[in-house]
């Protein structure tokens, strides 16, 4: 037997079969490699799509709230300075005791002028804005439609608010007026049945339910007391209205006719300290003050809806982004008088060594 020749059982057919499936067995990874390859690619390309696809929504969104706030300021800015009388950011109040603040300031510089001021400046202004901003949800993401509704809705309740707070300026200095006769014609009430003590007592006797069973003055203090501070808006509405021309317009110089009534009266409740007219000026002053918050209830409450809708409008847009792409919503910068809002931020903690 030679030692060259090939083993018996055919081994070379043998040799040859087991490097032909070793060739197959490799090609078979690199098809199964090359797929996996081409799977992680396109799993690649799809997320970075999708990603691509979320980016651009979430800024559409964003977009969509600066295009609104742009409007709003363009809109409604002309307004708000023209109620005010200076360029206010309404954005930066907390509530809408600041609006009747700013409110009630503009009225003071031009208490003459300013319901006419409203009516013919501030007013059409306001429904210029109505108009252009009525078609806004329509014009903007579905999102962002149910603050939107709010937000145009206030604002013709803001129109019909401001109209009557206009109408009732005009009786502000009516009011006022009737206050300071009552000071005036009481501050010369004596015995004497003189032009003014005849109308006080007529005034007192008008204003003043059960005074002739009353003893003195004090009873008409605890009658004040009792019936103003429980609600002094229509206690002093009653008054002026029923017995305010008793004291307004009196001839000084006329004949003064005295009632039945004058002696008995005039002697129980004149007194030299004049307790009763500080009563009546500091019912008639909480009545002014709030008769101011009720002239003007109709539009603050408009227009809390509208600044609290004007907040959702673009919290809601960066809500919806963050909402998009998965990411935390930014943190809101705080108002002035906010709490926290000037707190200076923590200072670092020192690195452990």
């Amino acid at each position: 037997m030679s030692f060259g020749a090939a083993p018996p059982g055919g081994g070379m057919d043998e040799y040859q079969r087991l490097m032909a499936e070793r060739d197959a067995a490799a090609k078979k990874k690199r098809v199964v490699y090359g797929l996996i390859a081409i799977l992680g690619v396109g799993g690649i390309a799809y997320f970075v799509i999708q990603n691509r696809k979320k980016s651009e929504a979430a800024q559409k969104m964003l977009d969509a709230g600066g295009r609104f706030a742009e409007r709003d300021k363009s809109d409604m800015g002309a307004f708000w300075t023209c109620l005010f009388g200076t360029d206010t950011d309404v954005g930066m109040f907390n509530n809408v005791e600041q609006i009747q603040q700013r409110v009630e300031s503009a009225y003071f510089t031009q208490q003459k002028t300013y319901s006419e001021h409203l009516t013919t400046e501030c007013i059409p202004k306001l429904e210029g804005a109505k108009g252009s901003l009525s078609g806004l949800p329509t014009e903007m993401p579905d999102a962002l439609k149910p603050p939107l509704d709010k937000y145009t809705a206030a604002i013709p309740k803001m129109v019909e608010g401001l109209e009557s707070y206009a109408e009732k300026l005009k009786s502000r200095g009516a009011v006022k007026d009737v206050d300071q006769s009552i000071q005036e014609v009481g501050g010369a009430f004596n015995t004497d049945p003189t032009p003014e003590s005849v109308a006080f007592e007529k005034f007192l006797v008008c204003a003043v339910p059960g005074l002739d069973k009353m003893k003195d003055v004090q009873s008409i203090l605890e009658f004040i007391a009792k019936d103003c501070k429980k609600d002094p808006v229509p206690f002093m509405t009653r008054i002026r209205n029923d017995c305010g021309a008793l004291v307004q317009n009196i001839d000084k110089d006329a004949k003064a006719t005295p009632s039945k009534t004058f002696k008995a009266n005039s002697k129980k409740f004149f007194e030299e300290d004049q307790r009763q007219l500080r009563a009546w000026s500091d019912c008639g002053r909480w009545s002014r003050k709030g008769k101011k918050v009720l002239d003007l209830e109709a539009f603050l409450l408009a227009a809390g809806d509208y600044i609290e809708a004007r907040s959702e409008v673009v919290k809601t847009a960066r809500e919806e982004a963050a909402r998009i792409t998965g990411q935390p919503l930014p943190a809101e910068k705080k108002k002035p008088g906010e709490p926290g809002a000037d707190e200076a931020p923590a200072p670092a903690k020192p690195a452990k060594k």
